[in-house]
């Protein structure tokens, strides 16, 4: 689900570990507003899912803020031991799809995963400049159309603004 974005993976992890386990946990590490509301597609309603205002989530909610939090904290091994937060953000840096963050920066190694769902478009990541580490969260929602081409206007937008952000702060 990491390297190739998969529904199936999700689903299968949110089988064994149930939704509300995944909020707890995110819970416990302090990130309040990340949420799982069900399994993708249907079934494995947590409790936050049941709750009529997190009903205009869909899927599930998050903040760009946090979703920086959560790779800050991955890189430096917070997250559930060094060795594991080490070797998810590895299988970050393998993913497949650069569509979003980095997309036209590939002399930058970049640890990053991307998300869509309908008029939204997120992409979460970290830019491995030479001057520095860059941890970036992008989400465009509620736009003008469904478009589930590599070349989205939100995903081109996040590249360019991935562009801007790397290039004023790695020349500090």
């Amino acid at each position: 689900m990491m390297i190739v974005s998969d529904n199936t993976a999700t689903n299968l992890v949110l089988d064994v570990l149930t939704t509300d386990a995944v909020n707890a946990r995110m819970e416990s590490l302090g990130f309040k507003n990340i949420k799982i509301m069900r399994r993708i597609g249907s079934g494995g309603e947590s409790a936050a899912g049941k709750d009529p205002e997190n009903k205009k989530y869909g899927l599930g909610m998050a903040t760009p803020r946090e979703m920086v939090l959560v790779m800050e904290k991955l890189e430096r091994g917070e997250i559930i031991s060094p060795a594991l937060s080490k070797e998810m953000i590895d299988l970050m840096k393998r993913e497949q799809d650069r569509n979003a963050i980095g997309r036209a920066q590939w002399n930058v190694p970049l640890a990053s995963k991307y998300g869509a769902l309908d008029k939204l478009r997120s992409a979460v990541g970290i830019l491995y400049t030479k001057k520095g580490k860059i941890a970036l969260a992008i989400s465009c929602d509620d736009m003008p159309e469904t478009m589930w081409s590599v070349d989205n206007p939100a995903y081109l937008l996040m590249s360019k603004l991935s562009e801007i952000i790397a290039g004023g702060l790695s020349t500090k």
